[in-house]
Order: structure tokens, then sequence, then C-alpha cells
């Protein structure tokens, strides 16, 4: 059996602070959608080092176990390294290593570089119970009318800029509109699935859901919730995987393929709200002649009263981006104080049908805008979102069209 391989590596700082009886931690990383972190100490002389299982104890009452082969090894910036290899059976989340890795001296004097180490761990899970069997569903099957899979491949990863998200084409199952959007958030590459229903037709779904990153080779990194997912919105994680490891070992012509799979298990409906429904509204426009807003310059549409409140919608290109903004332009009034929260979908439609958005909730105290900056940047909006409307004016430039849609409930 070859078993599960991984590798781990992480760069240790502040050597010289290391006392005796501290310990530094590495961060938690998944591997084979198991939680592991590094950890080293000072010891009687020597360098401590651990591999540390950060998997619950338990799982639905079952215990599981991990039969471990690794190898830790201690890597110099001129290539020289010591390794030791051990072998272990975590059954909790605990760490394992040797105490007595290699003395505090030679490390010091031959791997020591700007008061840092570097460890690496080369790992096989060459054994396994209890986990394996249960945290991949048996009824996530491909073929099952209760499962759909979207698959997108994302382009430009090495322009991606720090919070800069993309997203997939949207795709519609059990007739509810889904989507994959991904972040570059803190050096990570995080990833959701997006559930994009109307705010007036909202149901609570219940799901499992599995990502998959996969290079061309064939290798794959996965991670799937632990139980089942109730979203009315998007799900994902954060901290899907380090991004200088994508970057490494899943780009292929600055570009990456990325699949969601989901498992329905059951829709429900929210009960209707009537108050709530007779306070929600539309603020729609058309933007025309889009070519025309240049870097730096925004397009304000007319203001238009609902419930006695004046707003107004406002596209802005910085930076290389899209920014849409609501604003809400009710004044002041010194003799009584007033706050409006709203949830809210800002939403970009072309002519095509092809649509993106933005959601969220906030509580307005003063007349403000509501930005989400970031939203697409402007060559991808040009190329996806606006299409000619079907006539030329003088001078070459084409009219184009696009459909921004605010959709928000609110209570005074």
């Amino acid at each position: 059996m070859a078993g599960k391989l991984f590798f781990l590596v992480h760069t240790f700082n502040d050597i010289s602070k290391l006392g005796n009886g501290k310990r530094y931690y590495s961060d938690i990383e998944k591997r084979h959608n198991i939680p592991w972190r590094l950890c080293i100490f000072k010891k009687e002389g020597f360098l401590g080092l651990n591999l540390h299982c950060e998997t619950k104890e338990c799982f639905e009452k079952k215990k599981w176990s991990f039969q471990t082969k690794f190898t830790m090894k201690l890597v110099a910036v001129s290539g020289k390294f010591f390794r030791r290899t051990v072998q272990y059976e975590f059954q909790k989340p605990e760490g394992h290593g040797m105490d007595k890795f290699i003395s505090w001296e030679n490390m010091l004097r031959d791997y020591v570089d700007n008061d840092s180490i570097i460890i690496e761990i080369h790992a096989n899970i060459v054994r396994s119970t209890g986990f394996f069997e249960r945290k991949y569903f048996k009824y996530l099957q491909p073929n099952s009318d209760d499962t759909f899979v979207l698959k997108h491949t994302f382009k430009n990863i090495s322009r991606f800029l720090q919070y800069e998200a993309d997203h997939s084409d949207s795709e519609e199952h059990f007739n509810i509109p889904w989507r994959v959007e991904i972040r570059k958030l803190n050096e990570f590459l995080a990833i959701y699935l997006l559930c994009e229903q109307e705010i007036c037709e909202e149901r609570s779904i219940e799901c499992v859901l599995e990502f998959r990153l996969i290079s061309a080779s064939g290798k794959s990194y996965s991670d799937q919730c632990d139980s089942v997912v109730k979203m009315e919105s998007s799900w994902g994680n954060h901290y899907f995987i380090r991004w200088n490891e994508m970057e490494k070992e899943y780009v292929q012509n600055d570009s990456i393929c990325l699949e969601a799979h989901v498992l329905v298990i059951n829709v429900t409906d929210k009960p209707r709200d009537i108050a709530h429904a007779e306070k929600t509204f539309v603020l729609s426009d058309t933007v025309k002649n889009m070519s025309r807003i240049k870097e730096g310059w925004f397009y304000n549409t007319k203001i238009q009263n609902r419930f006695n409140i004046p707003w107004r919608l406002q596209i802005q290109r910085r930076d290389g981006f899209v920014g849409l903004c609501l604003y809400c332009l009710k004044l002041l009034d010194e003799s009584r104080k007033w706050s409006i929260e709203i949830e809210f979908q800002l939403k970009i439609v072309s002519t095509n049908g092809r649509r993106l958005l933005c959601r969220g909730t906030y509580v307005i105290e003063n007349p403000i805008s509501y930005q989400c900056l970031m939203i697409i940047r402007w060559d991808s909006l040009e190329k996806k979102y606006i299409k000619p409307s079907g006539f030329t004016i003088p001078v070459g430039d084409k009219e184009y069209s696009m459909e921004k849609w605010l959709e928000m409930a609110f209570d005074h």
C-alpha cells in the first residue's frame, strides 16, 4: 500500500529567544483533510521537534488512528541538512517526534540564518482506521440526483492582489444559481461556494461540500466540511491552501482548476415575513457609454425615492477595479435620530444574462454610502459583462450598456 504522502515546511524565527520550556508552533495546515502543525522547543541543550496531529479525538463516537512514518529535516540555506525518521500511531490530538533532535550548539553553528531555521516534514500515512471511511461521505456520488459539480479554470493567478476575488460563471441547480469564488486572503487561497438566491426568495439549504484543487498532472488537494452545512448565501474555507504552495504545485499557464462537489440534503423555504416583504424594493439603472469612464472617474445614477428616503447608486473605476456604491441621502435631523438596517444585494447584470453580485447587511445612521470595492477587474467587466448595444456612435466609440440592481429589506 503506497499510503498517503504529504509535505510540510515552516521557517521558525527568533531562535535566540527560544528558552527552556518555551515552544514555537507553525500555522495549522490541512493535508488529506487532516490538520497538522509543527512544534519546536529547547530542552536540556537540544532542539526538540514534534509533528502535531490536530484532528478531534472522536468522530461520531468512533476512534481513529493514523500510522504515520515521517522524516524530520533541518535545512540550512547552503543546502546542508540534518534528518531523523520516526514512526508513530496518532490516536488523539497530540505531537510526536524527538526531544533531542539535534544539539543546540550544532544547530546554532550550522543551520541558523538571520536568527531563523527551516524545518521540513516528509510524511507518509501508511495505515489508517476510522477516518477516511467516514470523512469522504459514501453517499457523495458523482451520478447521484442530489449531487452536482461546479468546475472552473481561474486565470491570471499571478496578478492577484491582496483581497482580490474572482468568480466562476453561474450555474443553476435545484432552481438555484450557484458559483465558486476564490480570493487571495492573507497569503492563502480562500475558496467559497456562493448560493445566489434572491433575498425575497431565500431558502435554507442543507448540503455537504468538498472543494478540489487539481493540477495538470492529476494531483489534487481537497477539503471537505466535517458535517452537513446549513447555508443561505455562502460557505467556504478562508485558509484552503497557502498561496505559494498553490503557485508551486497547481498553477499551469497562470491558471488553476477548481471543483466544488455539492450534495444537497434538504432545501427548506424560509417563512415569508409579510412586514419584511413590504419593505423590499429595487433600484435599477442602465449605464451607457461605459468606455468613457476613465481611471479614477465615477458615474452617479439619478436619485430615486423609496419609502420617502432618497437613494442613489454609483459605479467607480479605481485602481483597475470596479466599485459599486449605494448612497443613502436622508438628511440628519437634530430633533430626531434615525437608523436604517439594510440587507442588500448589489448586482451587475449583462445583456446576455450573466450576473455578479455582492451582498451583506449594514446599519445606516447618517448620509453615507456602502461600497463593494474590488468586485471585479475592469478588463474582466468589459470582457464578460459589457456588450455592444447594436449601434455605433461617431468617432468609432461603441455604446455599451450594463444594469445594476439593488435589492434590500430594512427596518426603521
